[in-house]
């Protein structure tokens, strides 16, 4: 008996859809998914709290772009002819070293509050046979920025080593992403190494404290706040940031709320620190603004 030809061309479609669903959703791997979604993700702790957290920029510093080779008079004056290496992580990562204390103010006779940070430490994975952990790069760590209702802040390495970095969006792609498509999120879940975890976008602009968070059925575990959220292409479009919970505090961990790169981007220009996705600005020329802003604001009480 022959086999009509209809469902023959339905069976062929049905194909071409399965194969292009697998292709849709196929995970990277491989040295490329490792560059791109594992290498820029680093361990974040603190005296006794961590997460995550993702490198988003390392460059040479200003006064070394465009020279070929540093010489020897300059590191004989003392130059450092190290990198500007930023990591963005979540404030609640890194909250506990901040602290802010009533001081007395003998000149002023009276107390006044300051505020003090503590160093954070930061651990690079190193691997072996793209498949298994061997050891870190554990660097100290300053909190240059942070925002607690944000949710956000921006530690920079004491390091003068590059390190990976995560591929942002343009600023024409930004928050280009739609529900159904890929999304994995990778962090340093329950502190192990960088975990990645496959899904999809469900929900867009959930808006929580009047701030927009996007939800990925991406695993988000304890841990992963602070790392990152990848599209298929391995761009970073977000910061694991909390996840749906019920009953007594349960979390459904693929409810996961993560911070649109949109918010990133909008903070750190308020900020002054757009050079880390801007190519067009240079760290210098940035904080220079920013240190003058700070000024004016104290000027005007």
């Amino acid at each position: 008996m022959k086999t009509p030809k209809r469902l023959i061309l339905m069976l062929g479609v049905m194909l071409f859809i399965l194969l292009f669903a697998v292709q849709s959703f196929a995970f990277m791997n491989g040295k490329d998914g490792h560059d791109k979604f594992l290498y820029p993700i680093v361990r974040v702790s603190t005296d006794n709290a961590g997460g995550s957290g993702t490198v988003i920029y390392s460059y040479l510093k200003d006064q070394f772009r465009g020279a070929n080779k540093i010489t020897g008079e300059q590191v004989k004056s003392g130059m450092d002819p190290g990198y500007s290496t930023y990591v963005l992580t979540n404030h609640h990562v890194i909250a506990n070293a901040i602290r802010i204390e009533d001081i007395w103010d003998s000149n002023l006779k009276k107390e006044i509050k300051e505020e003090k940070r503590a160093i954070v430490y930061v651990e690079a994975f190193r691997y072996r046979d793209l498949s298994i952990p061997v050891g870190t790069l554990k660097v100290e760590a300053d909190i240059v920025l942070y925002n607690e209702n944000e949710d956000m802040a921006l530690l920079k390495l004491r390091s003068t080593e590059s390190e990976q970095v995560a591929i942002l969006p343009s600023l024409d792609y930004v928050d280009n992403i739609k529900v159904l498509d890929e999304t994995i999120a990778v962090g340093c879940s329950l502190g192990f190494p960088p975990l990645p975890t496959p899904g999809i976008l469900t929900r867009r602009d959930v808006q929580i404290d009047s701030l927009p968070y996007h939800m990925s059925s991406s695993q988000i575990i304890y841990g992963n706040s602070g790392g990152a959220i990848f599209d298929g292409a391995g761009t970073l479009i977000g910061i694991p940031s909390r996840v749906v919970a019920i009953g007594w505090g349960t979390p459904i961990s693929h409810m996961g709320l993560f911070i649109p790169i949109s918010r990133v981007y909008n903070w750190l220009e308020k900020e002054h620190y757009d050079f880390l996705y801007d190519a067009s600005k240079t760290e210098t020329e940035c904080l220079k603004v920013r240190e003058e802003d700070i000024e004016k604001k104290k000027e005007n009480g």
